[in-house]
This record gives structure tokens, sequence and C-alpha cells, in this order.
């Protein structure tokens, strides 16, 4: 408290111990996958199919990830982070790699290593120009399959210059990178340092996918090396995960352990295009069968979904077969932003998906009835509908976490608390620490039941929130510990809606 010294009036601010919980975001994307050109081990913030293609290019042959980007967006997502990957022969060694071509001073000496911005065979289409425009500057055109798309104009090979060559051209170009190959402390001048002119267009060469070769960990990647899904491990937005070019069902089967570890998000599995059958799909998931001798998956944070898609190819307007996963990634995020997060993304509104147009696979009632209670969750077409996911399972195996709404509902509360409450932290451990803490998570909780993600016809039905000198006693106060109890009833899914109907004497009674 202020020493006051003299008569006077003074104001003094006092908290009020009201510290708003602020929900996270449930609804962001995270994929893994092959593009055509773009950053390696790189997380990409991308917030549209046509920032998607401006960064990683167009759909390749050998690479479902834009196509799977693409069905994300169309089925109502609206922002995604994009880690683009190849074979590594080490942890820190891609073998993909750009294509370039170096050019000479007056002397001769190489001078300019120009590259591809990217690694990948793209890199084959570029060809350049190099045209003097003054003693010591030159100008840059690059072409693609023969037509310019872009100029570079008034560089300079003189590190200390405003127009030095490597840092304007990474600044302005989508298509190249230069590289000053004189070594540093050169004498020369800027107009004995700048490379010669060179009129006919110089083909970039040596470009490579590094898609042969594919294993496991290409897609899981290292953690100190930050490659595959690893890239996304300082991205703490990122919440619903796929890797849609997984070469087996390990890959799958990591990516869940990997969202199990950082315990923030949740992971979407696609089977095999072959699997077209309820057998051969269960087979998938349990491992047995054709499948045996790996491990099944059962993770309560992740889900698998069946069959493959078939949408319109962007690149011709053909229609092509993809895995499921990016679009119903997409009705996550749009089911999370109409209805929340404990809504399931599922049935004939918030599960129609706008961008099929057909199915690998029909299954039928039969088949679903094989598969739902397993955790499989089926894309089916119905007449007068459309094409709807009609699941809302995780593979887990333990009942409580069957539910994936619920799983993520939970991942949503869990991450909000412990953001909003790090304030908390190094405070005095004593009651009134511990009825701020009540007091704030009651309030958020009592949000998210007015919202109908938890259940019940009073508050004390749908949650409650216990820290005081119970929760906290003089032990675990004393090793600075504080410890608070909440309990939360989940709303849950109608997956088997029931009319009975009986007979009586003045006609029928019918009650749900």
């Amino acid at each position: 408290m202020a020493e006051y010294l003299s008569p006077a009036v003074f104001i003094e601010e006092q908290s009020s111990g009201i510290k708003p919980i602020q929900g996270v975001g449930t609804s962001v994307g995270g994929f893994v996958g092959h593009a055509e050109r773009g950053p390696l081990a790189v997380a990409t913030a991308v917030n549209s199919y046509g920032e998607f293609e401006r960064i990683f290019g167009r759909p390749i042959d050998n690479g479902y990830l834009a196509f799977a980007v693409k069905a994300f967006f169309d089925e109502g997502g609206s922002s995604c982070w994009i880690v683009r990957t190849s074979h590594y022969t080490a942890p820190t060694a891609p073998a993909a790699v750009a294509s370039g071509s170096t050019f000479q001073n007056p002397d001769p000496i190489n001078a300019l290593r120009v590259a591809a911005s990217s690694p990948g065979a793209w890199g084959n289409t570029l060809t350049v120009t190099i045209a003097l425009v003054a003693p010591d500057l030159f100008t840059i055109t690059v072409f693609q399959s023969g037509a310019q798309v872009e100029r570079l104009l008034n560089l300079s090979m003189d590190p200390l210059s405003l127009r030095y060559a490597p840092v304007i051209v990474e600044q302005l170009s989508t298509f190249i990178r230069v590289t000053d190959m004189i070594p540093s402390g050169s004498a020369l001048t800027a107009a004995a340092r700048r490379p010669q002119p060179a009129a006919t267009p110089v083909a970039l060469t040596g470009g490579v996918d590094g898609l042969t070769s594919l294993a496991t960990s290409d897609y899981i990647g290292d953690a100190a090396a930050s490659t595959g899904l690893h890239a996304l491990d300082t991205i703490d937005e990122v919440n619903i995960i796929a890797i849609p070019d997984a070469v087996d069902r390990q890959v799958h089967v990591l990516g869940m352990a990997y969202c199990e570890a950082r315990m923030d998000c949740f992971y979407v599995a696609d089977p095999p295009e072959m699997a077209t059958t309820a057998l051969e799909v269960l087979n998938y998931k349990q491992a047995q069968g054709a499948y045996a001798g790996g491990n099944a998956f059962n993770s309560k944070y992740g889900a698998l979904y069946t069959p493959w898609i078939d949408v319109i190819d962007p690149r011709d307007g053909g229609v092509i077969r993809i895995p499921p996963s990016g679009a119903v990634i997409g009705r996550y995020a749009r089911t999370d932003e109409l209805r929340g997060v404990h809504k399931a993304p599922a049935g004939v509104v918030d599960g129609r998906m706008a961008s099929v147009v057909g199915l690998a696979a029909a299954f039928s009632h039969p088949d679903q009835e094989m598969l739902n209670p397993r955790g499989i969750n089926v894309i089916r077409r119905f007449p007068g509908v459309g094409n709807v996911i009609w699941g809302a399972r995780t593979v887990s195996s333990d009942p409580e976490w069957r539910l994936l709404n619920v799983r993520r509902l939970f991942l949503f509360l869990e991450e909000s608390i412990e953001e909003s409450t790090l304030w908390t932290v190094f405070e005095p451990n004593d009651p009134f620490l511990w009825k701020s803490i009540e007091r704030n998570v009651s309030a958020f909780l009592r949000l998210q039941w007015l919202a109908g993600a938890l259940v019940g016809v009073t508050e004390e039905e749908a949650f409650y929130v216990k820290c005081d000198a119970e929760t906290n006693p003089i032990e675990s106060v004393r090793i600075g510990r504080v410890i608070t109890e909440i309990g939360v009833a989940p709303s849950k899914p109608a997956e088997f809606v029931i009319f009975r109907i009986e007979q009586f004497e003045g006609g029928s009674d019918v009650s749900e």
C-alpha cells in the first residue's frame, strides 16, 4: 500500500480478480504432403486455395496435397498451415533439389548463381536472360516454359548497394533466388563483379522433386530438424491435421501419436484407395488380414473416414479420386464456425459435402453397422440429400472417448483454460487466488453451457469448478501447486434416434 504524507485525495487502482478466459480457435488445419514447388520443411500459413497455388503451385500427378487443400477450402475451411515434404536421405538432407545455372563475370570467374526459388523439377521449366543497363547494373528476365513471368530491374553486385541482387531478388521474385559467388572481401569493383550479359535464355537445370523411395519418416519428420509433422511443432494454432499423401498406414498411426503427444490437436486418417468393402476397411483399421503386423488405430486423438471421394480436378475440369481427409477437415472447420466444436461434423446438414461428386464405394446400412461401432466413419450418399459424413467416432477403444466431438470439445476447453490462466503463475497461493480461478473458469464454462456445448437444466448439472482448501491442502501449497478440479457434462450427438409406435383403441400414439 502506498504511503500518504499530506492531506489530499488519492486514487488507487485495485484488480477485480476477473480475468476472462478467451476460447481458442478450433478449426485451423495442418497438412503435410507433396507439392509442385514451395519451401520444404517450413510451415506456411495459407488462407485460400489461390494463395496455396501461388506458393506451392498447381496440383501434381504424384501427390494429393493440392487436391486435399482445395477440398478443405471448398468445404468451408478458412485457414490452414502447409508443410511440403520429400524423401530425406538424412534428417536434414532432402532428396529434392532446386534447378540452377551459374554465370561468370568478365574475368571470367563464377560470379552469380541463379536458382529456382524452391526445390523441384518445376524449376527445370525456367530460363533467364541477363542484360546490362549500366557498367555496374543489370536486369534479369525470367521465363517459364517460354513465357516471360518476371523482370528484375537495375540489380547490382555491390554488397553495399541498395540494389544488391541477392537481397532484391529474394524480396521481389516468386520464381528465382540468386547467390553472390565472389568471395567476401574481394577488391573487385561492382562493374567487375557483375555477370556477363546473356541475351539467349539460359536454362536452369538439375531440379529434382525427391519423391522416390518415400518412407514413413519423410512425413512424420525429425523433431530436431523440424521436418515433416514436426515443422508444425511451434504452430500452436493448428487444431486438425491430415497427411493425404501417406505412403502406408504407419504414417497415420504415428500421426495420431503426434497429436496425442501435443494434446492440442486431432488427426484425420484416410484408408487406402483400394479398400472399397467394409471388411477391407475394418482390416485396415484393426491391422488384420492383408494389413496384419502393424499397430491398430486406437487413439482418442484420431478418426478414420472411408471411402475415397471424387472431386472436380481444377487442372482440366474432369473428375479425380482423392483421399477424404481434406474435405472432412473442411467440414470440421465449417461446423465449428456455424455451430461450435461441440457439434458433431456429420449429418444431412453439417455433414453434407458440397464439393464431392462421387464416392469410391457405396457402403450400405449393414456395412455401417459393422464399421460404426468399431470407430470407422462412413461417407454415404442419400437420395435427395447428396454425399454426407455419416459418423462421428474416434478410433479409440475407450468408450469414454468414442465420440470425436466430445474429444475435440475437451481439447478446446483444456487449451482455452490453460492459455488464459497463465497469469496465476507466481501469484500468492492463497484463498484469494483460489476464488479467482473458480470465478474465471466458472464464467467461461457458463458461456459454453449457454452455447449448448454442455448439457444440464441448471449450471450445477452442466459443470462444476472446485479450487479451495480441500483441493489444495497445505502439503500441496508448500510445494507451489494450485489444483483445480473441473467437471463438465459434454453434449453428445443423437446417433440412434428411436421412435416407438404402438396401437391403442383411439388410433396411434407416437412418442420419442
